[in-house]
C-alpha cells in the first residue's frame, strides 16, 4: 500500500517536472516518457524494492535533459532572432536609399525606427508561427493575417506622416487587438480565428466612427481600403476557423 501511495506520488511530481520541457520537445517525447517512469515504478514495486533510489536517479537525469533542451531551444531562438534582424535591415535599405533620391519623402527618424520594428516583427511572428503550420488553411490564414497586419501598419504609418493626424494612430489599436488574441489564443487555430473576427469588427467601428472631413473622392478611397482590411482579416479568421474545424474531425 504504502508503495502504491509512492509511486502515484512520484508519478505526480515527475509529470510536473516534464512540463519543464519546451513545449515541442514535451508533446513529441513527453507521453512516453511518463509511460515509461509509470513502467520503471510498477516493476520496482512488483519486486518489492524501494522507489526513492528510482525516482530521485531518473528525476536528476531528467533534470539535465530539461537544462539541455531548453538551452538548445534557446540558442536556436537566438539564431533565428540575429537572422530575422539583418533580413530586417536588409529590407530597411531600400526605404532608407529612397528617402535620399525621391523628392518629398520626409520620414523622421522615428518612421524608419517604427518600420524596422514593423520588418522585425512580422518576420519573427512567421518565424514563431511556422514552427505549428500543418493544415494548408492554417498556413494560408498566417500568410493573409501576416500580410494584412503589416499592410496596414505601413500604411497608416505613410498616411500619418503625410497628414501628420495624430488621430490615425488609432488604427494600430487593430494590430493590438492581434498581439493580444494571438498571445491569449496561444496561436491554437480556434483561438486565432475570433482574433482576426476581432480584428476586422475593430477596423470596421473604428472606419465607421473615425471623421475624416476628406473629399468625396478620397474618402470613397478610403472607404475601399477599409473594406479590402475587413475582408482580409475576416478571411484569414475563416481559414483559421477552417484549420479549427480540420483539426477536430
Amino acid at each position: 500500500m504504502a508503495t502504491n501511495v509512492a509511486g502515484r506520488r512520484y508519478r505526480t511530481w515527475y509529470a510536473m517536472l516534464l512540463r519543464l520541457y519546451p513545449r515541442p520537445f514535451r508533446e513529441r517525447f513527453g507521453e512516453g516518457m511518463a509511460q515509461t517512469f509509470h513502467d520503471l515504478c510498477r516493476e520496482h514495486g512488483d519486486a518489492g524494492r524501494g522507489l526513492f533510489g528510482l525516482a530521485l536517479w531518473i528525476f536528476c537525469e531528467t533534470l539535465v535533459g530539461i537544462v539541455r533542451e531548453n538551452i538548445t531551444r534557446m540558442s536556436q531562438l537566438g539564431k533565428t532572432m540575429l537572422r530575422v534582424a539583418l533580413v530586417a535591415l536588409g529590407l530597411l535599405m531600400a526605404p532608407l536609399v529612397a528617402s535620399q533620391v525621391v523628392e518629398g519623402w520626409n520620414w523622421n527618424a522615428g518612421g524608419f525606427v517604427f518600420l524596422y520594428v514593423l520588418f522585425f516583427g512580422t518576420g519573427m511572428a512567421y518565424a514563431v508561427i511556422a514552427r505549428k503550420m500543418g493544415a494548408w488553411s492554417y498556413k494560408a490564414g498566417v500568410a493573409v493575417a501576416l500580410v494584412a497586419g503589416f499592410a496596414l501598419g505601413w500604411s497608416n504609418m505613410v498616411h500619418v506622416a503625410d497628414s501628420e493626424n495624430p488621430a490615425n494612430l488609432v488604427y494600430y489599436s487593430v494590430l493590438a487587438v492581434g498581439g493580444v488574441g494571438a498571445w491569449l489564443a496561444r496561436l491554437e487555430a480556434r483561438g486565432l480565428a475570433r482574433t482576426l473576427f476581432a480584428m476586422a469588427a475593430t477596423l470596421a467601428l473604428i472606419a465607421v466612427m473615425l471623421p475624416s472631413g476628406a473629399p468625396p473622392y478620397l474618402a470613397r478611397n478610403m472607404a475601399i481600403g477599409h473594406g479590402v482590411f475587413v475582408a482580409l482579416f475576416t478571411a484569414s479568421g475563416l481559414l483559421f476557423r477552417h484549420a479549427s474545424l480540420a483539426g477536430l474531425k
